[in-house]
């Protein structure tokens, strides 16, 4: 484009020396060239126009040349316009030497400006060799920056690996460790056996009650070595955003559940969604008024993750197995009739009339493999309430006070 533009203002600047030349020739020998047609007869109104007819009606200039092509003459300031455009120019007065000088300006003009425009186009061409100079130094920065990170990454990853491989170690040396003391304890058993068989020979009842109460104490330790073993406590916490109708408040980091002061009644559930492996959700509570009646009710459980939905928002308790501390057996017993005839079932054996109060230590055992839920009140395991469990379930709880100024709390722990 730089070259082209070159090339029209060349080709401009020639043919405007030309007809430079060809008035100057011209203005030296007076000569006039313009069409001579026959006289006309002057009317009144061309007469009295007639001071006006020397003149441009444009720039109100006197008529000092002629051009060919447009057949008409011209004045100073038109000629510009003419020269641009390439036209034969004839001068009508020997005095062209002005229009000289206004064309030689207007060359010199052109000049300057054709010089301008080198120099910048010299300009624009060092500053795109320099910007391509830095469009390399750059790119090769950036290669080797690319290198170090990746060197770095190289390193993390190793120490990572390594890392891993340390922890797996310990993780398999401690349950190694953790199987060899519950061989131990297996083994003290046997031998606690062993001796209440060699005890129970002797005649003394308070003896053998002695023995008995050992062998039962030992064994309920083994039970909870196996449980610490097997189970896994839940990180739980109540899900904001999964609380009906905002009738239960949460605090403490959403680890704390409590009604209104006001009459109150609502349904909250956990974050966490349970389908495999043994899980424990340990419960505190907090606050619990010692009123036997069903306007006074704490409902602890799980319930089927499709259902938790139509829970919160409807009060529907559809495929939910839960532990409730007002226990009316007869209005219960419909409910688990209910239950068993969709395959599922409560434990017609298990403990009734059973009251939690304030400070108790509630957890839930749940076994997804097995698909069973089972009780626990202050380390008094209460056994498996329902089997057949759903594939997967939420923990949830329900919260019920219908006395003004009370209110119950809970607490995951």
């Amino acid at each position: 484009m730089n070259q082209a533009n070159k090339n029209k203002k060349e080709t401009k600047k020639n043919t405007i020396k030309k007809e430079e030349e060809k008035i100057q020739k011209e203005s030296k020998n007076n000569y006039i060239n313009v069409p001579i047609g026959l006289p006309k007869k002057k009317t009144k109104k061309e007469s009295q126009e007639k001071v006006n007819d020397n003149r441009c009606p444009k720039h109100k200039k006197k008529f000092n040349f002629y051009c060919q092509e447009e057949d008409q003459l011209i004045c100073p300031k038109c000629i510009e316009n003419c020269l641009d455009q390439k036209h034969t120019i004839f001068s009508l007065i020997s005095k062209s030497d002005q229009l000289f000088q206004k064309i030689q300006r207007i060359l010199n003009e052109i000049q300057t400006k054709e010089k301008e425009n080198q120099l910048t186009i010299q300009k624009s061409q060092q500053n795109k060799n320099k910007f391509k100079q830095k469009i390399q130094q750059i790119s090769q920065q950036i290669e080797r920056e690319s290198d170090l990170l990746k060197q770095q990454i190289e390193k993390s990853k190793n120490k990572q690996l390594q890392l891993l491989k340390t922890i797996e170690i310990k993780i398999e040396n401690q349950f190694n460790k953790i199987i060899q003391n519950n061989e131990k304890t297996i083994q003290k058993i046997n031998q606690d056996k062993t001796k209440i068989q060699k005890i129970s020979k002797l005649k003394t009842k308070n003896k053998k009650i002695k023995l008995i109460n050992e062998s039962k104490n030992l064994i309920n330790k083994f039970k909870k070595r196996k449980e610490k073993v097997n189970l896994k406590l839940s990180q739980e916490i109540f899900d904001p955003e999964m609380n009906s109708k905002n009738a239960i408040k949460l605090k403490n980091q959403n680890q704390t559940a409590w009604n209104p002061s006001k009459q109150s009644s609502g349904r909250t559930l956990g974050q966490t969604q349970y389908s495999t492996g043994k899980h424990k959700i340990k419960i505190k509570i907090d606050q619990f008024p010692n009123i036997d009646t069903e306007l006074n009710m704490i409902y602890l459980g799980v319930i089927n993750t499709e259902n938790r939905e139509n829970l919160i928002k409807k009060g529907d308790y559809e495929e939910s197995y839960y532990f409730e501390t007002y226990w009316d057996w007869r209005k219960l017993l419909q409910s688990f009739k209910t239950k068993k005839e969709k395959g599922k079932w409560y434990s017609e054996n298990y403990p009734k009339h059973i009251k939690l109060k304030k400070n108790d230590i509630f957890e839930i055992l749940l076994d997804m493999d097995q698909k069973t839920i089972a009780f626990k009140i202050n380390e008094n395991n209460l056994g498996i309430a329902w089997e057949n469990l759903p594939e997967s379930v939420h923990f949830f709880a329900g919260l019920k006070f219908m006395k003004i100024n009370k209110k119950n709390q809970i607490t995951l722990i």
